[in-house]
Formats: C-alpha cells, sequence, structure tokens
C-alpha cells in the first residue's frame, strides 16, 4: 500500500455509512468515512492508531467499500521518522514539521496541566519527552483512559479528538 494512493467510497460504501449494516467495526466505519477521494493513505494515517491503517485499508477493500482509482500524489519523504510524509507545494502542519509539532505538543502539555494540575504533571512530562506525531498519538491514548478516570469520558474523547485533528 502506497503512501500517495488515493481511495473513494464505492456505492455500496456509500451506501454501508448510512445503513449501518453491522459488517464494519468502529474503526473501520470512522476510516470509511473518512477516505473521500481526496486524501492519500499517508492522510489517514492520523485517523488510526499506529499499525491499523493497512489491516483496516485492506478489509474495506476486500469487502468492495473503497477503492483506488490508481491515482496517486506525490509525496516528500518524511523530515524525520515519526512524521508524515508532506504534499511539495503544503504549507508546514504538525504531523509533517517538527517545529508546528513542537507547538501542538506544549499545547496538549499546557491542556493537560490546566485541567488536572498537579496529577497531570506525569502526563506532561511524558507528553513533553514525545519526540514525533507518532509518539504523542500513542500516548494520547493512554492519557484518553487516565482523563475519563479523573474527569469523564466525554472530556477525554474531546481531549483526544483536538489534538489528534491538530496532529494531522
Amino acid at each position: 500500500m502506497k503512501a500517495g494512493t488515493i481511495y473513494f467510497k464505492t456505492d455500496q460504501g456509500r451506501l454501508e455509512i448510512t445503513a449501518r449494516s453491522g459488517k464494519i467495526d468502529s474503526l473501520q466505519r470512522r476510516l470509511l468515512i473518512m477516505v473521500d477521494g481526496k486524501k492519500a493513505v499517508n492522510d489517514l494515517a492520523a485517523f488510526v492508531r499506529v499499525g491499523e491503517l493497512q489491516a483496516t485499508l485492506e478489509h474495506l477493500l476486500a469487502l468492495g467499500l473503497i477503492e483506488s482509482g490508481l491515482q496517486e500524489v506525490d509525496l516528500l519523504l518524511p523530515i524525520e521518522p515519526g512524521y508524515a510524509a508532506a504534499r511539495p507545494s503544503e504549507a508546514p502542519r504538525p504531523a509533517t514539521s517538527p517545529e508546528e509539532f513542537a507547538k501542538v505538543r506544549d499545547d496538549a502539555s499546557r491542556y493537560v496541566s490546566q485541567h488536572l494540575g498537579a496529577s497531570g504533571v506525569p502526563i506532561c512530562e511524558a507528553i513533553d519527552r514525545c519526540k514525533n506525531p507518532e509518539e504523542l498519538r500513542r500516548l494520547l491514548r493512554g492519557v484518553e483512559a487516565f482523563v475519563g478516570d479523573k474527569l469523564s469520558p466525554s472530556t477525554a474523547h474531546e481531549i483526544a479528538t483536538d489534538f489528534g485533528r491538530l496532529l494531522m
């Protein structure tokens, strides 16, 4: 599976979104929703946990819910391990730029500190140690569970969603 490949929903895929047949789980559904004929495989990686993308896309392909138009976009090599490849004309973003990532990482640490106070110090230290978006995404999964216990599941989901989106 090439990072620059673009997938689109088939008629069957669009029907699955509206009818919810039960053939796919929530992860597969989320990725099916994100497949839009514009995002490359590289872009879709931001919507799933590390290591889940290829198997999920292969499952959606096998069910006939998505297909590739054999269209690919040109991508630059990732700037460092843990970063996504960027399109040549795209502006720097946290997933592709160490400088932009550092801003999001600092925002995430500040957010946790403000909401959890002293109990959030170990989490802030762990966030500050993250070297790339991939590490921070992995850590945010654990933070989501911890915050869910300390505050509320909806607040935890909000944190994970907001910072996950920023890391794209």
